[in-house]
C-alpha cells in the first residue's frame, strides 16, 4: 500500500513536491483505524532530470531539484514513518521524453550492480523498476529481472537496506505478439524474483480503462501469498464517478492488488473521497494474509460476481459488480463461494459496515447501481475438500524426520513429488503447501497441475528451529482424476522441504460455475503427514486425517 508520483504529476517531481505528498499520505493514515495503512511515497520518472553520471558511473543529481539529494527526500519520507521508493528502466532509455524531445535514460546490465547498489545506500525501501529501455534494446524480460533481483540481494548484503521490487514490463504482454513475454508473463516466474508485477498498459484515469486492466490482470494461478499480480496503480479520486471510484477501489481490493494510489495528496481530499480510500475493511480484504487474488465466479452479460478467499474458516469476500448501464439487482450462491449451501451463513454489507443478516445457500442485493457495486463479506461453512493421495517420488527426493510437522516427517531434497487427486467434480481451486525452510534464503519450487505449465512458487524463510510454514495457492482442478507436481524450480537455487499438500474450499472459478463443490468426497490431502496436531495452524479451514 502506498502512492506513486507517476499519475498525477508524470514527471514534475522534485524535493518540495515529494515532501508535501509524504505529508499527505501521513495526513491519509489518520483516518485509518486499523493495522493496514499506507506505507510507500514512490518517486516515478522524472527524477533523474541530467540523465549523467560522474566517472565513478554515479548518479548525477541536480541539486537544485533535490536539495541535499536523493538521501535527503528519503530521510524526510522516513521521517513520517513511511517508507521511500525510487524508479528507474532496465534498458538505457527511459520511458518518458524532456522537454526538447529526448527520452530520459535509465540503466543497463553494466550498472545493475552500481545502481541499485546507491538506491540502497541512499536509503530507499522500493524499487520500480520499467522496461522501456528493454524492449527497445530487445532484452529478455525474465533474464532481465533475475539480474536486477541478484542485484538487489547483493546491495542488501552490503548494506542491510532490503528494497521491495515492482517489474513492470512494458504493459504490452497481453495484446502484443511481438513482445518477448508475451504468453508467458511475470505471472508465471516473477514470484520470488520481486514482489509484484505489471501485468496491464499504463492505466488512465477513466472507468474503460479500470476494467481493461481488470481483465488482463486476471491470472490467479500466479498470485500467492506474498508475491502480487499488479493490474497498476490506482485512478481513484481523479475525475471518475463516486460510483465508478468506489467500483474501482472495490475490484482492486477483491483482486489482492497492491493499492498504490495516484492521486494528488498536497490537495485537499473531499471527506467522500477520504472515506473511500481508508474504509479499513476494504483495506483489510485487499491486504488479507493469504494474499490470493479473487475469481470471477459468475457473470450475466456485463454484471460480474467476483469472490476471494480469507483467511480464516468459512471467509470469504464478494463484489457484485453491476457492470450495465441500469441498476439491478444481483445475488451470489454459496456453490460458488465453495460454502455448504445448506448451511447459514452471515453476510456483512462493507461499505456501509454493517451486518446484512443469516442467509442459507445465496444473497441477493436487491440494487447494485449500474457501473457500481455491492461489496460483502460473507462468513459460513466450508465445503468439504477433495481428496488426494502422495504419488511416487521422483529425483533425489526423500523423507526425512521433522519432529515439528504433522506426522513427524517431511519431504526433502525435493527432485519432483507428485499428489494425486481423487476422481472429482470440481474445477478450479486451492491448495495449501506446508514447508519448512530454516536457510536465510527464499526457496523456490515449480508447481505443475496435469502437466500443465508449471508456475514458480516463493517460499520465504520459515527459521532455523523447524518451524512449518504455508503457502496457499490457485490451481486449475479438472473434472476426474488430478495430478500436482512438486519439482525444483532451478537445481542451483534452494527448494523448500515439503510436509504436507491440502485442499481447501474455496470459490469457484466461472467457468467451472456447474461444479457442486459440496458433494466432494470426504477425504482430504496428506503428504508426510499422517495426524493431526492440536498444538499448529490455527486456519481451520483445512481438515487433515
Amino acid at each position: 500500500m502506498g502512492w506513486s508520483s507517476w499519475n498525477s504529476l508524470g514527471e514534475g517531481v522534485s524535493y518540495d513536491v515529494i515532501k508535501a505528498e509524504a505529508d499527505g499520505l501521513a495526513a491519509l493514515n489518520t483516518h485509518i483505524t486499523s493495522n493496514a495503512r499506507y506505507e510507500y511515497v514512490n518517486i516515478d520518472e522524472g527524477w533523474w532530470r541530467s540523465g549523467q553520471r560522474d566517472e565513478s558511473g554515479n548518479f548525477i543529481v541536480d541539486t537544485t531539484q533535490w536539495p541535499g539529494g536523493m538521501q535527503a527526500i528519503a530521510r524526510y519520507i522516513h521521517g513520517k514513518g513511511l517508507k521511500a521508493g525510487i524508479y528507474i528502466d532496465a534498458g538505457p532509455r527511459g520511458c518518458g521524453k524532456r522537454a526538447d524531445g529526448t527520452h530520459f535514460v535509465g540503466s543497463d546490465f553494466a550498472h545493475y550492480d552500481h545502481d541499485f547498489l546507491q538506491f540502497a545506500q541512499w536509503g530507499f525501501d522500493f524499487v520500480k523498476v520499467d522496461f522501456c529501455g528493454g524492449v527497445a534494446k530487445s532484452y529478455d524480460p525474465e533474464t532481465t529481472y533475475r539480474s536486477i533481483a541478484q542485484a538487489i540481494r547483493r546491495a542488501y548484503s552490503q548494506t542491510g537496506q532490503l528494497m521491495t521490487f515492482s517489474l513492470c514490463d512494458g504493459g504490452a504482454i497481453p495484446t502484443s505478439k511481438s513482445f518477448p513475454d508475451y504468453g508467458q508473463g511475470p505471472w508465471v516466474w516473477g514470484a520470488g524474483v520481486g514482489t509484484m508485477w505489471r501485468t496491464t498498459r499504463d492505466i488512465t484515469p477513466d472507468f474503460g480503462s479500470v476494467t481493461y486492466n481488470l481483465a488482463g490482470n486476471y491470472h490467479p494461478e500466479g498470485q500467492h501469498t506474498g508475491y502480487y499480480n499488479d493490474p497498476d496503480m490506482m485512478v481513484a479520486a481523479m475525475g471518475m464517478s463516486a460510483v465508478h471510484d468506489q467500483a474501482h477501489v472495490s475490484l482492486w481490493a477483491i483482486a489482492g492488488a497492491p493499492m498504490i494510489l495516484g492521486n494528488d495528496l498536497a490537495k485537499p481530499l473531499e471527506a467522500d473521497a477520504a472515506s473511500l480510500l481508508t474504509n479499513p475493511e476494504v483495506l483489510a480484504i485487499d491486504q488479507d494474509a493469504l494474499g490470493l487474488q479473487g475469481l470471477l465466479v459468475a457473470q450475466a452479460g456485463g454484471p460480474q460476481v467476483w469472490a476471494k478467499l480469507l483467511a480464516g474458516k468459512g471467509q470469504r469476500a464478494v463484489v457484485l459488480f453491476n457492470n450495465s448501464a441500469t441498476d439491478a439487482p444481483m445475488a451470489v450462491t454459496w456453490d460458488a463461494l465453495g460454502l455448504d449451501p445448506s448451511s447459514q451463513a452471515t453476510v456483512r454489507d462493507v461499505w456501509a459496515r454493517k451486518d446484512l443478516g443469516r442467509f442459507t445457500a445465496s444473497y441477493t442485493a436487491p440494487d447494485v447501481p449500474a457501473g457500481g457495486v455491492t461489496m460483502l463479506t460473507v462468513s459460513g461453512t466450508d465445503a468439504v475438500p477433495v481428496a488426494w493421495q502422495q504419488g511416487p517420488l521422483a529425483g533425489t527426493a526423500a523423507y526425512s524426520r521433522c519432529p515439528a510437522c504433522l506426522g513427524g516427517k517431511k519431504i526433502t531434497r525435493l527432485g519432483t513429488a507428485y499428489f494425486r487427486g481423487g476422481a472429482s467434480t470440481a474445477r478450479g481451486g486451492f491448495v495449501e503447501i506446508g514447508y519448512v525452510n530454516d536457510g536465510v534464503q527464499t526457496a523456490y519450487a515449480q508447481l505443475a497441475m496435469n502437466d500443465g505449465r508449471p508456475t514458480t512458487l516463493a517460499f520465504p524463510p520459515t527459521g532455523g528451529d523447524g518451524r512449518v510454514g504455508a503457502v496457499t495457492v490457485y490451481v486449475p482442478f479438472r473434472a476426474g482424476p488430478n495430478t500436482l507436481a512438486l519439482s525444483n524450480a532451478d537445481p542451483s537455487i534452494p527448494a523448500p522441504d515439503i510436509e504436507y499438500v491440502v485442499t481447501v474450499g474455496g470459490p469457484v472459478p466461472l467457468a467451472f460455475a456447474i461444479s457442486t463443490a459440496h458433494q466432494l468426497p470426504r477425504q482430504v490431502s496428506f503428504l508426510a503427514s499422517t495426524k493431526p496436531s492440536p498444538m499448529r495452524h490455527d486456519d481451520r479451514r483445512r481438515n487433515v486425517s
